[in-house]
């Protein structure tokens, strides 16, 4: 009788406790937050690095290619690049001049974004770039350019007849160009990367002008050098190579590309496109 009423005793007070459950979050709801919280970062890296190359691309076009940047403009710069440096969304920008890889089955044309393709400067601090832009030259600067087509890039520098030299004879239009590219051939590796090394192995020299008369070959003598190289381009390029520098790839995307050589000195170019291309 006393254990009968024990157990009913027992029985009224589990009836009567609530039920208390722990439960922890499914795996579902984590990774969905989790997902959430990657692409919210991902969202503001790309809108800072979107940010920063605008006010990049805004610096370089006010100092003219960097080429008029007082101290305080080149100290900007420095400071925006290093910032995208560390936002450079591509791990292995040196990945289009491997001369081995690390994965047998990845090839140099495989991996975006790369280096290859046509490239125009917007933005230099190197002296032996900005010194070429005196006013008194017997050229005048014009654009100024990269062909990377591994494993060559071809360093491409355009000059005009300078506004100075149009009452002369024989200097051409105002379409005359002179395209003068110094050929060198690029290679790294997988534990080289970001750095590029560079060997000297060609110049090519050409012209254009649109003026010209094809069918009087005295014309084409007397509308000036443009003219004379776009019938007899130069091209040098032999057997024997010799060491021309490195540069580091400090940022790397679809649009921009940023460099910086041994001796310190940067380079900021953007991709052309292909409507645009003017080598």
């Amino acid at each position: 009788m006393l254990i009968n009423c024990l157990l009913a005793s027992a029985l009224l007070l589990l009836a009567a406790s609530p039920c208390v459950s722990f439960q922890t979050p499914t795996t579902s709801k984590v990774t969905t937050r989790n997902a959430r919280t990657t692409m919210a970062l991902a969202l503001s890296s790309q809108q800072e690095q979107q940010q920063l190359k605008d006010d990049l691309v805004a610096l370089a076009s006010s100092t003219r290619r960097g080429f008029s940047a007082s101290r305080k403009d080149r100290d900007e710069a420095k400071s925006i690049i290093n910032k995208l440096s560390k936002l450079s969304p591509t791990r292995e920008p040196a990945a289009a001049y491997y001369t081995i890889f690390s994965d047998a089955n990845v090839r140099s044309q495989d991996i975006v974004p790369s280096l290859a393709g046509k490239w125009t400067l917007i933005y230099t601090d190197a002296p032996d770039i900005t010194s070429l832009d005196a006013p008194l030259s017997i050229q005048k600067l014009g654009r100024i350019g990269q062909e990377c087509n591994p494993p060559l890039i071809k360093n491409v520098i355009e000059y005009r007849r300078p506004n100075w030299a149009s009452a002369f004879p024989f200097s051409g239009d105002e379409g005359s160009r002179i395209l003068q590219k110094v050929i060198t051939e690029g290679s790294s590796t997988p534990a080289e990367n970001p750095t590029v090394d560079l060997k000297l192995v060609g110049l090519e020299i050409s012209g254009t002008n649109g003026s010209i008369d094809e069918t009087n070959p005295l014309m084409k003598l007397l509308n000036g050098p443009a003219a004379l190289l776009e019938q007899n381009p130069i091209k040098l390029q032999g057997p024997m190579k010799g060491p021309f520098g490195k540069f580091d790839v400090l940022y790397l995307d679809d649009e921009m590309r940023i460099t910086k050589t041994y001796q310190g000195f940067y380079a900021v170019n953007v991709r052309q496109e292909k409507e645009n291309e003017w080598f």
